[in-house]
């Protein structure tokens, strides 16, 4: 042999000589195509026939390999594909059809793997879309539709699922051409030749072969995978147009954008909403949920989805976006962790969804790779363009593009969003309130990211967004009150992108610029989160605030004031007055300094506000209001404030006649704007209330409601239900002061106010004893109770023992009612360790005969005994006071608490918050919510002391 000798494949074996010797590689191994891409030719023969192969280049340099054989005295040429392509079925055939066998044998052997695959696993939670899907493709005036949708999505499976079932509407068949292996349109008509294994004129050019072949033939084409040809979507066009009775079926991350095409649009499978409880029966309903369970069944033949896991699945499928590929890759991990491990380990989607079966093309192996393969489809502007909006967490608005990609003009920034928006990269959701938003499957935008940084490019995308969202918030709280609902709304959208922004912002604070926009941003935004309510239960806005302003840069005096005020602001929303009223003081001394009148009057104000709210300090509190009105600007919002503020504390002092003149004169300034007006309408009528004025009370009230329904204020909304369930309560109609507390009830529990709450039920309670419902009375008391000893509101905490008590008499509980009572005189005693900045207004209650009933409870009981029972109720503990009123948690229990569930509840326990308990556990906060959902879900509760108490009563602490 030389070492010219030409390398030989015989037997599924590859020899050649090399100037070490001759070698020897079995075919598709890694060093096979390791040897392919080196190599520029061999010889191959089998028993089916013998070719060279020789690689080439076409006119846009993609190298391929075309196989050659002479026959008869002619040379006959084949397409082999790339490298990659090259299996040893793949030489068989091209050796075959070269050979040229009789056509009966080849047609039959070639058509049969020509058409649709097998399918060995059911395909779930697609019905609606093969009906969609079969209804189109029997409409003789569909012609071409394509399968749309992002990376594994499922666009494969639902066209093998309607090939399958399409099969007799077909008189010449239904054909499978797998274009994945092609990437050059122009061998798309060649691969549809070899599919079709024609054997007729071959030396006419494809195009005129399959016209002549396809032209009396009703036949099915499914082309699988067609975006990396998309250029090629007129020759099928040409096809349709030539040959009246085919019809394509095409699978494509991208439209074909061509005459004549159908889409067919696949989106994510269905998801139950994440906080919902649902059964497990039920569940299945759901595609998502459906193709979890079968394909954990296949690695796990036992596993089951019980009320216990139902959690953990629906997070699960939430977080992969109901994508069937992640959900099927995800499910394949149970081989190495329990369903709470791969919870946890989600946090990561990309790197952990790997290890596909083996039978899938390699781009389906894992999310990554799918993703991979459609970012590597996208022009180098594109990819720029698709890892600029993986930085928007939630999407964006067409306007924020504008600003922030602002070296591109707008039509082409139009050209841009199209093109991701027909590959199913991005998605339009038009939302009520924000308009139209670009937004990004999570599972998506986590890759953005991986290529965002990996580009070194995120520093330079949050620096473009720093000035626009700045700007849009400041124009957002300095619009009128009656504006602001609509820049609200628009920040809606923005919630996320602003959290991360400042977020940022502040870890960059080391430079004088990053600190003042910080600064600027938590100066304004804080507004719109505590008008919205999102920073009453959620705390990490007001962390990113108070970060900002412990950086010491020099700033402007109003811009670190703004900042001070909004610190307040959320310090108040979230209970903490002193803290609140620290930092009004100091943004007071900042307004001074920077000489800004308003914001001094502002500051007066709040000052004023919190010195009766959280001191009780009447006279301080009438001093600051009454600085804040004299500087105040004539009929200003904030002169009408500092008289509404002035109106409540002086009716709190029992002073009407000048509760009356204030809360007159705010409803007078506050004319016009229905938001402002509903809320010192709300207090005109108690003042009413209180003069004895009972009409022009219930008048204010319901002025009030109309106002607050219209304006969508909610909280006040709730406020004025429920001082309307006061009035009709104190009015004798319980029914219809149900009625009201309910509709307040439902507003607090949709904003999670528990303080709110916890009162609320205390008055429902109150409704169900006076109705004679006692078993629904002990349950909103139980209910109430246990929100009142999360909040330390000892005030509440009296209240309810003390109804408490007065139910239990009713029902000649004499001795519990005498413990009540003396527990509560002893909370009632104590100092509130929690003070409410926005507490329920209240309207004077007449007289009851609660002393009366005590009275009656005395005798009956026996003085000595009474007492004894009284005493020990006053020296119960908040552990033995709930455990003498047991919750039915324990009788309800159905499921027993997983290990990890009993570790988070014994943490709960011991005061630990959600962030406190991730760390230890070594878990995220979203875990341990979703490890808490579970726990009151088991225990039939709501509250994390309800938790504890079932804790201590089944011992486990």
């Amino acid at each position: 042999m030389s070492i010219g000798w030409m390398p030989e494949v015989k037997d599924a074996v590859l020899t050649w000589y090399s100037e070490t010797g001759l070698q020897h590689i079995s075919v598709e191994t890694d060093a096979w195509y390791q040897w392919l891409e080196r190599a520029s030719r061999f010889s191959y023969s089998c028993t089916e026939g013998t070719f060279t192969a020789r690689k080439e280049t076409n006119k846009q340099n993609s190298i391929y390999w075309r196989a050659y054989r002479k026959r008869g005295g002619k040379l006959y040429r084949a397409y082999l594909g790339k490298s990659e392509t090259l299996t040893l079925e793949r030489l068989r055939a091209v050796a075959c059809r070269l050979a040229g066998e009789q056509e009966e044998k080849q047609q039959s052997s070639s058509a049969l793997a020509a058409l649709p695959p097998a399918v060995l696993t059911r395909l779930l939670g697609r019905e609606a879309e093969i009906a969609a899907g079969k209804r189109l493709l029997a409409d003789v005036r569909v012609r071409l539709l394509t399968i749309t949708g992002p990376g594994g999505v499922g666009k494969t499976r639902v066209a093998l699922e309607l090939a399958a079932q399409m099969q007799s509407a077909f008189s010449g068949g239904v054909f499978w051409v797998e274009l994945a292996p092609v990437r050059d349109a122009t061998f798309v008509l060649e691969a549809i030749v070899q599919a079709l294994s024609l054997q007729e004129d071959r030396r006419l050019p494809p195009l005129e072969r399959l016209k002549r072949y396809l032209y009396p033939r009703q036949m099915l084409l499914v082309l699988d995978n067609f975006e990396q040809v998309i250029s090629a979507a007129p020759l099928l066009v040409e096809l349709l147009t030539y040959c009246p009775r085919l019809t394509f079926l095409v699978t494509s991350r991208e439209v074909l954008h061509v005459r004549g095409e159908h889409e067919l649009l696949l989106s994510p499978l269905a998801l139950p909403e994440p906080d919902r409880v649902i059964e497990p029966e039920r569940a299945m309903r759901y595609g998502a949920i459906a193709l979890f369970m079968e394909r954990a069944q296949t690695i796990l033949p036992d596993f089951q989805i019980t009320a216990e896991t139902m959690p953990y699945v629906v997070e699960i499928c939430c977080r992969l976006d109901g994508l069937p590929l992640a959900i099927e890759l995800a499910a394949a991990r149970l081989r190495l962790f329990s369903l709470q491990d791969l919870h946890e380990r989600l946090t990561q989607r990309l790197s952990l969804l790997t290890n596909g079966p083996r039978d899938l093309p390699e781009r389906q192996q894992t999310l990554r790779a799918t993703l991979q393969w459609s970012y590597d489809l996208l022009t180098p502007e594109e990819q720029r363009f698709f890892r600029l909006l993986a930085s928007f967490v939630g999407g964006c608005s067409f306007a924020a593009l504008e600003a922030i990609y602002e070296q591109v003009e707008a039509g082409q920034l139009a050209d841009l969003l199209t093109s991701l928006l027909n590959k199913h990269l991005l998605m339009r959701r038009e939302q009520e309130q924000t308009g139209g938003r670009f937004v990004m499957l999570e599972t998506v935008r986590e890759f953005g990211m991986e290529q965002l940084l990996a580009a070194q490019e995120f520093e330079q995308v949050m620096d473009a967004q720093a000035p626009y969202y700045v700007r849009l918030v400041e124009e957002a709280v300095g619009a009128s009150t009656e504006a602001q609902d609509a820049w609200f709304d628009r920040l809606e959208g923005e919630r996320e992108n602003l959290h991360v922004l400042l977020q940022w912002l502040v870890e960059r604070g080391k430079q004088e610029y990053y600190t003042e926009m910080a600064l600027r941003l938590a100066g304004a935004v804080a507004r719109f989160w505590c008008l919205r309510w999102y920073s009453w239960y959620n705390r990490k806005e007001r962390y990113w605030v108070e970060r900002a302003l412990l950086q010491r840069h020099m700033v402007s005096p109003e811009i670190r004031a703004r900042a001070l005020q909004a610190a307040a602001w959320l310090a108040f929303a979230q209970d903490d007055g002193v803290q609140a009223e620290c930092f009004y003081q100091e943004s007071l001394s900042c307004y001074q300094i920077a000489g800004n009148q308003e914001g001094v009057a502002a500051a007066y104000h709040w000052l004023g506000y919190l010195a009766w709210t959280i001191r009780q300090d009447g006279e301080r509190a009438y001093s600051l209001l009454s600085k804040c009105a004299r500087l105040a600007e004539n009929g200003s919002d904030l002169l009408a404030l500092a008289h509404q503020a002035l109106g409540i504390v002086a009716l709190e002092q029992g002073n009407l006649p000048e509760a009356l003149l204030h809360l007159t004169q705010s409803v007078t300034l506050f004319q016009g704007q229905r938001k402002n007006l509903a809320r010192a309408l709300r207090g005109l009528g108690r003042v009413y209330y209180a003069l004895g004025q009972v009409t022009e009370a219930r008048h204010c009230f319901e002025e009030s409601l109309k106002l607050s329904r219209e304006t969508k204020d909610h909280l006040y909304l709730a406020f004025v239900f429920d001082l309307l369930g006061q009035f009709e309560l104190i009015q004798g109609t319980p029914g219809c002061a149900q009625t009201y507390f309910e509709e307040a009830l439902t507003i607090f529990r949709l904003l999670g106010t528990q303080r709110h709450i916890s009162r609320t039920l205390l008055h429902l309670a109150d409704v169900a004893q006076r109705q004679g419902a006692y078993e629904q009375a002990h349950a909103r008391y139980r209910e109430s109770l246990d929100l009142l000893f999360t909040l330390s509101d000892s005030e509440g905490i009296a209240l309810c023992l003390q109804g408490w008590g007065l139910l239990a008499a009713q029902q000649k509980q004499f001795r519990r009612a005498a413990q009540l009572w003396g527990a509560a005189a002893a909370f009632r005693t104590q100092k509130a360790s929690y003070s409410f900045s926005l507490p329920l207004e209240s309207l004077p209650f007449p007289c009851t005969d609660a002393e009366g009933r005590e009275a009656r409870v005395r005798r009956a009981m026996g003085q000595e005994v009474f007492e004894m029972a009284w005493r020990e109720g006053h020296s119960l503990s908040p552990q033995q006071l709930l455990c003498m009123v047991p919750s039915a948690a324990g009788s309800q229990q159905k499921h027993v608490l997983s290990k990890r569930e009993i570790e988070v509840l014994r943490l709960v326990a011991q005061g630990q918050t959600d962030a406190q308990i991730a760390e230890a556990l070594v878990i995220s906060p979203r875990t341990v919510h979703a490890h808490m959902r579970s726990i009151y879900t088991k225990l039939g509760i709501s509250s994390r002391f309800a938790a504890i108490r079932y804790a201590l009563d089944a011992e486990l602490l």
